[in-house]
C-alpha cells in the first residue's frame, strides 16, 4: 500500500511537472509570438513612415527642382523616356517594390480606390484585408492591423493611410488621366499594406525547452530552476528585440532627417530643430543668428560640366562651412538645391562678423581637382536677434532671406544684414 502510495506520488509529482513544463513551454511559445507581432507592428510602422517621408520629401526637394528644368519631365510612365523621371506616386511605389521581399513575406504595396489606368490591375485593393482598410481608415484611424496566413506563414498585415496634400491635388485634378477630379487638401488618397512574417523559430530556445523537459522528469527541484531561467531568458529575448527596433527606428530616423549628399542636416529637420527651438524659448540661448547662403551662380557649374561636378562642389562648400563654424553646436542644414542654412546661439556681433568672414573666405578659396577653372562663392543673407521680443524662426528666415536678396543686389560673394528696423 505505501510502495503504491509513494509510486502514485512520484506518478503525480512526475505528471504535475511534465504538465508545468508544457505550460512553460506554451508561456515561452507565446511570449515569443507576442515579442515577433510586436516587433513586426513596429517595424511596419517606421516602413511606413519611411516610405511617407521620402515620398514627400522626394516631392518637396527633388520633384520641385526638377520642374523648373526645362529639359525634364515628371510623370508616371517614365521609363524608357529621356530626361523623365517618376512622380511621387510612383516614386513611392518603386521604393515599396524595391524594399519587397516577397520570397521571405515582406512586401509593400500601395492601393487605392481610384488607381490611374496604369495601374488599374495593379493599384486597386486586392483582397478583403485591402477593402476593409479602405473603408476604416480615416483621419481619426491611422493604422489598421490584422493577422493572417499567407501560404505557410503568419504574417501581420499593417495598412496606413495616404492623404492628399495641395502639390498632389493640384496635379490630380488637372490630370487627363486622373480618375477623380474632384480631390481636396486632407482626402484619402489610398492606402500602404505592408506585410510583415511572424517568425517564432528559435533553435536555441526550444533546446532550452527541451533541457527543461529532462530536468523537470528527474529532478522536480531543478526542474523548476530551469523553467526560471528559461523564462528569464525568454524575457531577455523581447528585451533584445525591442532593442534592435530601436536602433533600426533611430537609425532610419537620421536617414530622414539627413541630406544624402552632403550628410547635413535636411529642410525637413531644419524645420524640426528652429520649431523645437522657439517652442520653448527659455532654452534659447541668446543671442541668436540665422544665416542662409546659397552659391553664386551655381547653375553654370551643372550646365557646364555635369551635375556629378557639381554635386562634388556642394560636399566641398559644406566641408568648407563646416570648418568656419566654431563648434557641432552651431546648427548646418541644406534648405534647397544650393541653398543652406546656419543657426547659432550664444554668438555676439563681433564673434559673427567673424565667421561670416571665415565662410566667404573658405567658399572662395575651394579648389576642385581636375576642374581649375571652376572658381565658387556664396552670398550670405543674415539677422541677429538679441532677446526674445516676439521673435519667430519664420520672422528671422524672412528677414534673412531678404537680406540674401539684398547680398545678390550688391554684386555677390558678400554678406548683408536685414533685422526688423529695417523692413
Amino acid at each position: 500500500m505505501m510502495k503504491f502510495s509513494h509510486t502514485k506520488a512520484i506518478t503525480a509529482f512526475t505528471l504535475l511537472f511534465m504538465l508545468m513544463a508544457v505550460i512553460s513551454l506554451i508561456a515561452i511559445k507565446k511570449l515569443q509570438y507576442s515579442a515577433s507581432t510586436a516587433l513586426a507592428a513596429r517595424t511596419a510602422t517606421v516602413l511606413a513612415s519611411t516610405i511617407n517621408q521620402a515620398r514627400d520629401s522626394y516631392s518637396k526637394n527633388a520633384v520641385a527642382a526638377l520642374r523648373a528644368h526645362p529639359d525634364i519631365s515628371v510623370q508616371a510612365q517614365y521609363h524608357d523616356k529621356p530626361y523623365a523621371v517618376p512622380n511621387p506616386a510612383t516614386f513611392a511605389i518603386e521604393l515599396g517594390q524595391a524594399i519587397s521581399a516577397p520570397e521571405k513575406g515582406l512586401i509593400l504595396h500601395t492601393f487605392s480606390n481610384y488607381p490611374f489606368a496604369s495601374r488599374k490591375n495593379s493599384g486597386g485593393p486586392k483582397d478583403d484585408f485591402q477593402k476593409t482598410a479602405l473603408l476604416k481608415l480615416n483621419a481619426t484611424t491611422l493604422v489598421f492591423e490584422r493577422i493572417e496566413m499567407l501560404g505557410e506563414t503568419n504574417v501581420l498585415r499593417h495598412a496606413e493611410p495616404i492623404f492628399m496634400e495641395q502639390s498632389c491635388v493640384d496635379c490630380h485634378n488637372m490630370h487627363p488621366d486622373s480618375p477623380k477630379k474632384d480631390w481636396q487638401v486632407g482626402d484619402m488618397r489610398g492606402a500602404v499594406d505592408i506585410t510583415i512574417p511572424l517568425s517564432t523559430d528559435d533553435a536555441e530556445l526550444t533546446k532550452t525547452v527541451q533541457y527543461a523537459y529532462v530536468i523537470f522528469i528527474a529532478f522536480s527541484v531543478i526542474g523548476l530552476l530551469c523553467m526560471f531561467v528559461t523564462l528569464k531568458r525568454a524575457l531577455n529575448l523581447s528585451s533584445e528585440l525591442e532593442q534592435q527596433v530601436e536602433k533600426r527606428t533611430a537609425a532610419l530616423s537620421h536617414l530622414a532627417r539627413t541630406d544624402s549628399l552632403t550628410s547635413i542636416a535636411n529642410r525637413r529637420h531644419f524645420e524640426e530643430f528652429g520649431q523645437a527651438l522657439f517652442s520653448n524659448q527659455s532654452k534659447v540661448i541668446w543671442p541668436i543668428a540665422l544665416l542662409v547662403y546659397d552659391l553664386d551662380y551655381f547653375k553654370n557649374v551643372n550646365d557646364n560640366y555635369g551635375h556629378d561636378i557639381g554635386d562634388e562642389c556642394l560636399k566641398a562648400v559644406v566641408n568648407a562651412v563646416n570648418l568656419a563654424l566654431r563648434n557641432s553646436q552651431d546648427f548646418h542644414a541644406r534648405i534647397g538645391g544650393e541653398e543652406f542654412a546656419i543657426i547659432l546661439q550664444d554668438i555676439s556681433k563681433e564673434e559673427l562678423q567673424r565667421v561670416i568672414d571665415r565662410i566667404l573666405k573658405n567658399v572662395s578659396s575651394i579648389e576642385i581637382p581636375d576642374n581649375n577653372n571652376i572658381h565658387i562663392t556664396c552670398s550670405i543673407g543674415y539677422t541677429i536677434k538679441f532677446s526674445q521680443s516676439n521673435t519667430t524662426m519664420r520672422k528671422m528666415m524672412s528677414l534673412a532671406d531678404q537680406a540674401l536678396y539684398q547680398a545678390k543686389l550688391n554684386g555677390r560673394n558678400q554678406a548683408a544684414y536685414i533685422n526688423d528696423e529695417d523692413v
